[in-house]
């Protein structure tokens, strides 16, 4: 996976103007059956996917001149990658609008799945209170007992280091990861759950979590670098 090549191919889509190309675009970015979700809203299919990016070059490039652009450098690993874009004017860098996305990739790197989240997120107590259990399990005494609430048997935790598995993998796993405070506000949309992390070194990130009905976790990435929006 080229992690620049891939954002810089997804930009670019958003502002096409040629439908066919678009279109051929989108076929070429996602997987036949690929997923895109917003906070409200989720399209599945190329058809629905090229509807809705349509709906946005109208709406946004063509209705209103703007642009969409990456907004710092993507970080990915294993089959996923996260990153900031921004919308400005089209004649200037301002930033208008920002957004964060993660998208999870077949062996082809073709989006299987893509999850987009408005920043910065809408303060919710109640997510924040998830994020701080989950950021708080990795200094627990019962970590391993944090773990088996937290997450399904058959969970697994993906950063840059492996793919942990099960409650022992995952429980060391983020044990040997350190001690991470929340950095910002959680927010969540459909299955997915998301929140930034600062360590006290300084070292900051994102992790990233499906969910379950009952918000127990099936995978947890982890995203050492990412969420940091640069213009």
């Amino acid at each position: 996976m080229r992690a620049k090549e891939l954002l810089e191919r997804y930009v670019a889509v958003w502002n096409e103007p040629d439908p066919a190309v678009r279109q051929a675009q989108v076929t070429s970015l996602w997987t036949p059956d690929g997923l895109h979700c917003t906070q409200t809203r989720s399209f599945q299919g190329t058809e629905s996917l090229v509807a809705r990016v349509t709906e946005a070059y109208d709406q946004f490039v063509g209705g209103q001149g703007l642009r969409f652009r990456a907004g710092g450098t993507p970080v990915g690993h294993h089959d996923a990658l996260a990153f900031n874009w921004v919308m400005s004017p089209g004649d200037s860098d301002a930033v208008l609008a920002v957004g964060f996305d993660v998208v999870l990739l077949d062996g082809e790197s073709r989006i299987v799945a893509d999850y987009q989240f408005n920043e910065p997120p809408v303060p919710s107590p109640d997510l924040d209170a998830q994020a701080e259990r989950h950021l708080a399990a990795t200094a627990s005494e019962q970590l391993r007992k944090e773990v088996a609430d937290l997450y399904l048997p058959g969970a697994r935790l993906v950063n840059e280091s492996g793919v942990h598995e099960g409650v022992d993998g995952i429980a060391d796993a983020l044990t040997a990861d350190g001690v991470r405070n929340l950095a910002g506000s959680a927010s969540a949309q459909h299955d997915a759950f998301r929140y930034p992390w600062r360590t006290k070194s300084g070292e900051a990130g994102v992790d990233f979590l499906l969910r379950d009905e009952q918000g127990l976790v099936r995978t947890h990435y982890r995203f050492t670098g990412a969420g940091r929006q640069s213009a």
